[in-house]
């Protein structure tokens, strides 16, 4: 004869009231059917940065190789090409991780909608993080409930955070060509449109060296044959409403990019603190990172340097020179060598 179980009470009025685990078949279909109509560019704004840190916490936390799946499939579910795992994998190496690149990439296409995400980690098995983010996309869903969908089927951000060029999906339609720059309402300097430029520079500064940057653009623009200065400084009606696009199609079109390499520059560059809290008159500080990103992985790809060319102030040149550059930043040439740069790069022969 079995003996009789002693019973707490307490203990048992502590088990009624603790809830059973969730019926995240449940969970699940009623938040694909409320975020359906969600686009996913919301985790890259402040409604869902929550939702995105959990996600990246939880993902790129889970090593290969393990029971549970990790970033990479939870990329590939998501369509992400074999190509675009591995840049993010080999290329993107940094203060974001890796499952920060995977959402960035899928957010670009125009039907990127959250109900995807959700499915695409039910489909890998992972629905202890559906358990651990439910919350966080309540709470987006809440927060959104007001916002229309601007005529369209689904609610949109006002402006999309733009993923490095390699990540993007292919553009259609042609390219827009140098000629047609200014067109597109990019102008090289503040002067008469129609002018015409032999050459045109993008220069990338940290926000200590605006009157180096001043000066080499003074004498740059006084060249004949003509070259074309962007500052982003002076363009920011076009960096306030579409920053990344629309340094990417300055890199794209540009003849040379020139940093303006000083110890502050190098040390933004490998700073890891968000640039979000600059002045907006720190444009170029702001984006020097960005710059900076875009030409080494483009460097790393093909392993040519053809755009850069770093200037260094003469004072600073020892200095400089004592840190680990990238490959693509050691074509330099000393600030007191101008005239000669901008001979060489009016005419295209830097």
């Amino acid at each position: 004869m079995l003996a009789k179980r002693n019973v707490d009470p307490k203990l048992e009025k502590l088990r009624n009231e603790i809830d059973g685990p969730p019926n995240l078949d449940t969970l699940i279909l009623n938040f694909v059917r409320q975020t359906s109509r969600i686009h996913a560019g919301y985790l890259f704004n402040p409604e869902g940065e929550q939702l995105r840190r959990e996600l990246c916490l939880a993902l790129s936390s889970t090593d290969t190789g393990k029971v549970y799946s990790n970033w990479q499939d939870f990329g590939a579910a998501l369509g992400l090409t074999i190509e675009q795992i591995r840049a993010i994998k080999y290329y993107f190496i940094g203060p974001e991780d890796p499952t920060y690149f995977v959402l960035l990439t899928y957010v670009q296409s125009f039907d990127s909608t959250l109900d995807k995400i959700i499915f695409s980690l039910q489909k890998i098995n992972r629905l202890d993080v559906i358990n651990r983010i439910k919350d966080h996309i309540e709470n987006l869903i809440k927060a959104l409930a007001h916002k229309g969908t601007n005529g369209s089927d689904i609610k949109r951000v006002n402006f999309m955070k733009r993923a490095p060029e390699i990540l993007r999906p292919p553009k259609q339609g042609k390219e827009i060509s140098i000629k047609k720059i200014e067109d597109k309402g990019i102008k090289p300097q503040r002067i008469e449109s129609g002018q015409h430029y032999n050459s045109i520079v993008l220069l990338s500064f940290a926000k200590n060296d605006l009157q180096t940057a001043n000066r080499i653009a003074k004498l740059f623009r006084n060249k004949e044959p003509k070259i074309g200065v962007i500052i982003l400084q002076e363009q920011e009606e076009y960096v306030f409403s579409r920053g990344e696009e629309f340094i990417d199609d300055c890199l794209a079109q540009v003849h040379y990019i020139v940093p303006i390499l000083t110890v502050d520059y190098i040390r933004a560059m490998n700073s890891s603190i968000s640039q979000e809290t600059l002045s907006l008159m720190e444009l170029d500080h702001k984006y020097l990172k960005y710059i900076y990103t875009m030409i080494r992985n483009k460097f790393a790809r093909n392993c040519l340097n053809k755009q850069v060319r770093c200037i260094i102030p003469d004072k600073e040149i020892s200095e400089v020179l004592r840190f680990e550059l990238n490959p693509v930043l050691k074509v330099w040439f000393r600030e007191s060598d101008i005239d000669i740069i901008a001979e060489k790069i009016s005419l295209k022969k830097c």
